[in-house]
């Protein structure tokens, strides 16, 4: 069982699960518990089929052969299992979402189809990151995936579920947290980017190199910041999540310019993944209403 669950990557949840609390917040007074359950459950399970095809992905293209933290290149799991829990993870998303698009939109087809191709589109997105001839964290598109699918999608798109309504301020919301969760990416993509550039593998990173990508990784924090800002301001209400983005952003970067080993960059990846948590929940608690 502990190869399993090192294969969903646990660590990596904090971020599905902050773009589902900072997406129900917006609505606060349309708040649904249960929407709010099976929306999480359905980003839970996304984010678990992410890893899995992940580890599947980069395993067949022979990118992890290096790595034996990886649960196919360390013999751990088959890829016979492995591709069966990429299907079971993908049926138990697609159950969750669909009881949500009941919850949410009742019989509002319109609604009911849109988000369904939405849905689908982030099913297909957490497969081929990595698996297939065209797979788009290979060809310098993960930046965009994730900002687009953890911040406009996530945050936004989970606001709209529970009143079917999108205030302009929302996209300021969820601009600042996609920067946030593309941070953690690009993190990752800085860490594998010598042998990544020796797999062609081809990322923002490794066409940056570590200086420029450095350089983006301040640019995502600061227009991190930056969006929260915004909201609160076209709001009126205030809360720490902008502060706190000033000092996760000031903490995490100093320290990432002076990491040296694979462990230095994981402790980093793990520090911008809970502290982007911490930055939602901080969110919540209005201050000077």
């Amino acid at each position: 069982m502990k190869h399993w669950l090192a294969a969903f990557r646990l660590k990596t949840l904090p971020l599905a699960l902050g773009a589902i609390i900072l997406g129900s917040s917006l609505h606060e007074l349309s708040f649904d518990f249960y929407i709010f359950l099976f929306a999480t459950l359905t980003a839970i399970f996304l984010q678990i089929l992410s890893n899995l095809a992940n580890d599947y992905g980069d395993f067949v293209k022979g990118t992890d052969r290096h790595r034996k933290d990886r649960q196919l290149s360390g013999g751990a799991i088959s890829k016979e299992a492995m591709l069966i829990a990429i299907a079971l993870f993908t049926l138990l998303a697609l159950g969750t979402g669909l009881y949500l698009l009941h919850l949410s939109f009742a019989d509002n087809w319109s609604y009911w189809f849109g988000f369904l191709g939405l849905g689908i589109a982030s099913i297909i997105s957490a497969i081929t990151y990595t698996v297939g001839k065209k797979a788009y964290g290979y060809n310098g598109l993960g930046d965009v995936f994730v900002f687009v699918f953890f911040g406009l999608i996530g945050v936004v798109g989970t606001a709209f579920l529970f009143n079917q309504m999108i205030e302009p301020a929302m996209w300021l919301s969820g601009t600042a947290y996609g920067c946030l969760c593309v941070g953690v990416l690009n993190v990752n993509n800085i860490r594998d980017l010598d042998k990544d550039v020796l797999t062609n593998k081809i990322t923002l990173a490794s066409k940056l190199g570590k200086e420029g990508a450095l350089s983006y990784q301040i640019t995502l924090m600061t227009v991190a910041f930056l969006g929260f800002i915004g909201h609160h301001l076209s709001n009126s209400y205030y809360s720490l999540a902008p502060f706190a983005v000033l000092i996760l952003g000031y903490v995490h970067i100093t320290r990432l310019k002076n990491a040296k080993t694979a462990d230095d960059y994981n402790r980093q990846l793990k520090f911008l993944s809970l502290g982007s948590l911490v930055v939602v929940i901080l969110f919540l608690i209005k201050l000077f209403v």
